[in-house]
């Protein structure tokens, strides 16, 4: 539980707590912690000097032969890496996040195509950032490209550009996202949401790195590289005659695959602390840390949304907390994800909470609603395009919906 940035402390009356590393100057010159947590048992703070010290707090330390350095965790991940930051920081430190790690700096300088595969919210866009920073590419663009996003009847003309007077409405020329990222890295996000008529287009693409746009007659070729990601069963979808065989294995030169949040229980206190120092610099806020309560909730939570969803997690707790977050702070969110299952339990909170028939009966429609998308997006194995059909609405009323409901990766 103690993972380096948070330090178990007492407050008068023995309530435990756990705060922020960096605070901890600040607490004890306040004395608004009685005791705290160090390597050779309960400290007293009147027996500490650093309570008659200022915080003289910069961030950066080493662990484990890698900087650390807590003031860069708002900043993007390029200009993280830039100012070297490690990326044991950005990933984390546990066993799967190292052998993420290392499989990163294995393949980073290659230029062979990744893949990487995973459940939604895992951090597959992260990596694929690190990959391309940590390349001999970092220099050129970094275009990420949401092939769930964009709509069938679009994706080729944004992938390979179009001639002004190729189609109605090209009015001017168009480069295409390849061209752009010429001599740089191109990420192809929900890689499975691809036409089979778009995957041997994409193919024909990877085989000779030329690309011909529409209504264009001179070839361009282009120097780049490929990483891809999805959160769907590939080799499923390829037996079910959905996915090309022969494209797949000219994404997977190299794969790495992703770990759920609960894979990772080594990671997720030094991600929710992490999170939560984010979550202080865009709320503009202070809190200090979490109780004895909120560790024990995000023990048992379930996270089904991994990453994204803790850190969703923390930022709200945060902005209803006022000093330290509480189990109490996390209960409007379980009520949103897997703890909305029981609809007696749902009721029961609302009823509890006062709220009137007509925001009871918007909740459940909601809720109801979600689950329904979350379904039929499952048995059509991620494919947005087929969920939009099945469900009878239009694809941008999807993405709409799914956007609403934190569902898009």
């Amino acid at each position: 539980m103690y993972n380096g940035m948070l330090v178990p402390a007492k407050v008068e009356g023995g309530k435990a707590y756990f705060v922020l590393k960096k605070n901890l100057p600040h607490l004890i010159k306040e004395r608004r912690i009685q005791k705290f947590h160090r390597s050779e048992g309960w400290l007293d703070i009147d027996n500490d000097q650093r309570k008659n010290e200022a915080p003289r707090y910069n961030g950066a330390e080493r662990r484990g032969g890698s900087v650390l350095d807590w003031t860069l965790f708002s900043l993007p991940i390029d200009q993280q890496l830039h100012s070297g930051q490690s990326l044991e920081a950005i990933l984390g430190y546990g066993e799967k996040a190292r052998e993420i790690a290392l499989k990163l700096k294995s393949v980073a300088r290659t230029n062979l195509s990744v893949l990487i595969q995973g459940k939604t919210g895992t951090g597959k866009g992260v990596v694929a950032q690190v990959l391309h920073e940590l390349s001999k590419r970092k220099d050129r663009p970094f275009i990420r490209v949401d092939c769930g996003t964009i709509p069938p009847t679009l994706i080729e003309s944004e992938l390979f550009g179009y001639e002004k007077g190729s189609f109605t409405g090209a009015f001017r020329s168009k480069l295409g996202r390849f061209q752009l990222a010429n001599g740089g890295t191109v990420f192809l996000d929900e890689i499975a949401n691809l036409s089979m008529d778009m995957q041997t287009r994409l193919l024909g693409f990877l085989e000779e790195r030329v690309v011909n746009s529409i209504g264009g007659v001179s070839p361009v070729k282009l120097d780049l590289r490929i990483i891809s990601a999805t959160n769907a069963d590939l080799p499923a979808q390829i037996r079910s005659c959905q996915f090309r065989e022969d494209l797949f294995y000219r994404l997977n030169e190299f794969e790495i695959s992703m770990p759920s949040l609960r894979e990772r229980c080594d990671d997720i206190f030094y991600l929710a602390t992490k999170f939560l120092l984010i979550a202080n610099a865009e709320l503009e806020k202070d809190i200090f840390g979490f109780s004895e309560g909120a560790i024990d909730f995000l023990s048992e939570y379930d996270f089904s949304g991994n990453i994204r969803e803790l850190k969703n997690l923390i930022k709200r707790a945060a902005l209803l907390a006022e000093e330290v977050i509480e189990a109490e702070h996390f209960a409007s969110d379980a009520g949103a994800g897997e703890r909305t299952d029981s609809l007696d339990t749902c009721l029961e909170n609302a009823f509890v909470k006062g709220h009137s028939i007509h925001e009871i009966t918007e909740m459940l429609r909601k809720i109801a609603e979600r689950k329904i998308i979350v379904r039929m997006y499952e048995q059509s194995r991620g494919n947005k395009k087929k969920t939009s059909e099945a469900l009878g609405i239009d694809y941008s009323t999807l993405f709409r919906k799914m956007r609403e409901y934190d569902l898009l990766q």
